[in-house]
């Protein structure tokens, strides 16, 4: 391995990174490619709903003009079909394309070598813009059944758009160091156990489907049969059920909340039901129909155990017990502004007809997420106390205790080890020769000094304990920043200019930046 290599490349490229910065046709390949991919996503989509469908006739010009309004539809965009709106659209193709915006993202800031936050931002105001503009050029162009109004268009591919690449190049240009540098230590904690909140109530919502669907089986099965007599309608509305399986878990989550959801006049609780007519697709044979039973009001157990997960893991959050609460509370926060965001995009407009609107009703969904999370979090936290067992829960105080006596046992134990077998002390040895060094005028110094001229390998190991010496700061004692990405370890001088900023890299170097 050659010096160079140890060489991070935001010191051995930084002139001529920040000179070129972005490489525009990268950006311009990588959002071409993004549109294309969005666009042959949707089209298979409706290829395979219509090469199956018994009734259908397959069609290719029909097909690549159907994706138009399909890629809208990827990125939420609330359309019209026969002036009936349709607003209620699947939550796992958007994810999809979120995920493939957030690859080309960090794929072209990886290549360009993008590394601080300023250089991000041209990255993701084009990726947004172009989906924006796209959007807006194919509901303008859009004249038939199917339409969508220019504004909504631009607004939901421009944020969808925004929001992916932001996620992508979030880590590698110091998006979130720059989050963390700027909030304290409790409001950080809070906001990672504000992400763990989301991912347990996500998973809460999906053992409410599962069970559902275990429970409702017999009734899909019935669904499928009423669609149809061949294998390809079958198909299609399994496909249909699939592309809808995130919205479904978000409403697993509100009903297992207590809030429940409503499809038209069928309005669904945990111990109330209205009872009231539903679209017939496999997915939907879940939603019961009629009387609600007692033993349903287990399921308001699971938000209780997304609240007690959160208080245990805010338990290991350093500092006071007022510490652990904010973070409590952040956390609480930011699990029902999620939960209010994801709720309002999964329901909406189901046409005119008896349907009506699909609502997770968001609003109460969000306020009583706020209340599973904070109420259960705050009591684990309080009455628990903290976690003394996890190393950034102890006190400081009590830790440089028992590191200065763990180093007063260490060298008790080394200069016992060090009495010779005659049980005489080295202490007693030493003063005694340094007496009889004295007594006969001899100069041991000089020999020394002579001996280690004579030998360099003590020069070497002298040279060595002075480095180890050196190396033990009192910063390398401090506590590290747990899950975050480290601060610079000290300032460079005042009257010396600075090599890097180091917020300039995360020192994550993949194999494209050592090129």
């Amino acid at each position: 391995m050659s010096v160079l290599d140890s060489i991070p490349h935001a010191i051995a490229d930084g002139p001529r990174e920040r000179r070129h910065g972005i490489r525009w046709w990268l950006l311009a390949v990588a959002v071409g490619a993004v549109l294309l991919i969005g666009y042959l996503v949707a089209a298979g989509l409706i290829a395979l709903v219509m090469a199956t469908a018994g009734s259908a006739e397959f069609d290719p010009v029909v097909v690549l003009v159907a994706a138009l309004p399909g890629w809208l539809a990827l990125h939420q965009t609330a359309l019209k079909i026969m002036d009936a709106p349709l607003s209620v659209l699947p939550l796992l193709p958007t994810a999809l394309v979120m995920l493939l915006i957030a690859v080309a993202s960090a794929w072209v800031a990886r290549r360009s070598r993008l590394r601080r936050p300023d250089q991000a931002w041209p990255l993701i105001a084009a990726m947004g813009l172009v989906h924006a503009f796209v959007g807006t050029a194919i509901a303008v162009v859009l004249d038939g059944p199917v339409s969508a109004v220019p504004v909504d268009a631009f607004l939901s591919c421009g944020l969808v758009a925004t929001i992916a690449s932001t996620a992508g190049v979030a880590n590698r240009c110091g998006l979130i160091y720059l989050v963390w540098e700027r909030v304290e230590a409790e409001v950080w904690s809070g906001l990672r156990l504000g992400l763990l909140a989301l991912a347990a109530l996500v998973a809460a919502g999906g053992v409410v489907l599962l069970a559902g669907i275990c429970l409702s089986a017999p009734e899909m099965v019935a669904a499928l049969a009423r669609l149809g007599n061949t294998a390809g309608d079958a198909i299609g509305a399994t496909l249909l059920s699939l592309l809808y399986l995130p919205n479904a878990v978000m409403a697993g989550w509100s009903f297992a909340t207590g809030t429940g959801l409503a499809v038209g006049r069928l309005e669904v609780q945990p111990l109330h039901v209205v009872p009231g007519p539903v679209p017939d697709l496999p997915l939907l044979s879940v939603l019961p129909t009629h009387d609600s039973a007692a033993w349903w009001a287990i399921v308001l157990a699971l938000p209780l155990v997304v609240g007690l997960l959160v208080g245990s893991a805010a338990r290991r959050v350093p500092g006071s017990l007022a510490r652990r609460l904010l973070a409590v509370g952040v956390a609480a926060a930011v699990a029902a502004m999620g939960t209010l965001l994801l709720a309002h995009v999964a329901g909406g407009d189901l046409g005119n007809g008896p349907f009506g609107q699909v609502t997770l009703q968001p609003v109460a969904l969000a306020a009583a997420t706020l209340c599973w999370v904070a109420i259960p979090a705050a009591a684990v936290t309080w009455l628990a106390g903290p976690d003394l067992d996890d190393e950034f829960g102890a006190d400081p105080a009590e830790t440089g205790d028992v590191a200065d006596s763990t180093a007063a046992n260490d060298d008790a134990d080394s200069a016992d080890e060090t009495t010779d077998d005659a049980g005489h002390d080295p202490a007693e040895a030493a003063a005694s020769d340094t007496s009889d060094d004295a007594e006969t005028g001899t100069d041991n110094t000089a020999g020394l000094d002579g001996d280690r001229a004579d030998d360099p390998a003590s020069d070497n190991a002298s040279e060595a304990e002075a480095a180890d010496a050196d190396a033990l700061e009192p910063d390398d004692l401090a506590p590290k920043i747990p899950h975050a990405r480290k601060a610079a370890e000290s300032e460079p001088p005042r009257n010396k200019h600075a090599e890097i900023d180091p917020t300039e890299f995360d020192g994550d170097l993949s194999w494209d930046d050592r090129r």
